[in-house]
């Protein structure tokens, strides 16, 4: 961290932001510059996740000027300034997982260099990192396109929203014993396997180390793609654990890169007491898919935080067609 944020810059990493920090500005000049209000630029700044800066302190430069007068057409385009600030949080989100993944390029390599070729290292990794970022945003501005066009045709016709969650049974108290490098692993494992037996229009909300959450307009192809990633992980080497999933379908809402809703509340439940190895489903999943899939019922059961008793199906591969004759 820097030891102050109203100083010129004097250490070698500094040069990863390039000639855009060479001017200095206060939040308040910039503010005064865009036509924003200083707040604004304040919780813009904070809402990347970086530190709070005093509206005073010429910290800031060209680049937060920019950014500012972004936000001052965004505000003239009649975007509300909240929703402004929750994508800046979700950026800032996500650039810091990217920053800490730039970071392990070198992997142990800077222990114990001296700072000025770590930073031509950061150097080097900003500017190669940054047309993939722009290129990822992309593709995923489109596949979202794509599903707001499958949303409206579900909501249109009624069908539910989807929403399932896949953990790694026993991971957690495995945390314990398992080196962090191993358990590094084992989660990078389960994003690779998850992203290859997803099938459209399903999408991954996020990952959480030992559990990913995936969301669908419709049940079906929900089902499918977690009875592959079961399948999938139970396919491992012997020392991966088993996965368990769980799905329900209903009410939920997308906010902030997020998903909340009635729907997410119970698929985790369902996760929760799922057997290891099988997919666990509400009863509007189970009809809403149909005889897709084969099911056997799980029974009725009470869950924590919901009224009254609920039936369950687990599903399952339908069996192979028997041949004609």
């Amino acid at each position: 961290m820097r030891r102050s944020v109203d100083r010129k810059a004097e250490d070698p990493l500094d040069e990863v932001e390039g000639p855009a920090r060479e001017t200095r500005y206060s939040a308040r000049e910039i503010a005064a510059q865009a036509g924003v209000d200083v707040g604004l630029v304040v919780d813009a700044h904070a809402a990347l996740g970086l530190a709070r800066v005093d509206p005073q302190a010429r910290c800031l430069g060209e680049a937060d000027l920019a950014l500012a007068r972004r936000l001052r057409a965004a505000l003239d385009a009649g975007l509300p300034a909240e929703r402004v600030i929750d994508v800046n949080r979700v950026i800032g989100r996500a650039m810091a997982q990217v920053a800490t993944a730039a970071r392990l390029l070198d992997g142990d390599a800077s222990a114990g260099r001296p700072p000025a070729p770590q930073a031509e290292r950061m150097t080097t990794a900003v500017q190669a990192l940054a047309p993939s970022l722009e290129h990822a945003l992309s593709l995923h501005l489109r596949e979202l396109g794509r599903s707001d066009t499958l949303d409206a045709a579900a909501l249109a016709s009624g069908a539910p929203v989807s929403v399932g969650f896949a953990d790694l049974v026993g991971l957690g108290w495995l945390g314990g014993e398992l080196p962090a490098d191993e358990l590094g692993r084992v989660a990078r494992r389960l994003e690779d396997l998850a992203g290859s037996a997803l099938q459209p229009p399903v999408r991954m909300v996020k990952t959480v180390c030992d559990a990913v959450m995936l969301v669908s307009p419709g049940p079906a192809a929900l089902v499918r793609s977690l009875l592959e990633l079961v399948e999938a992980a139970g396919a491992e080497d012997e020392g991966f654990p088993r996965l368990r999933a769980g799905v329900a379908s209903g009410d939920a809402r997308e906010l902030n890169g997020d998903v909340y809703g009635r729907a997410v509340t119970i698929a985790g439940r369902l996760t929760a007491i799922a057997r290891p190895g099988s997919v666990l489903v509400d009863a509007a999943t189970h009809d809403a898919v149909g005889r897709d899939l084969a099911w056997s019922f799980a029974g009725e059961r009470r869950i924590k935080g919901l009224p009254g008793g609920h039936k369950l199906f687990r599903a399952r591969r339908p069996p192979p067609a028997r041949p004609a004759g």
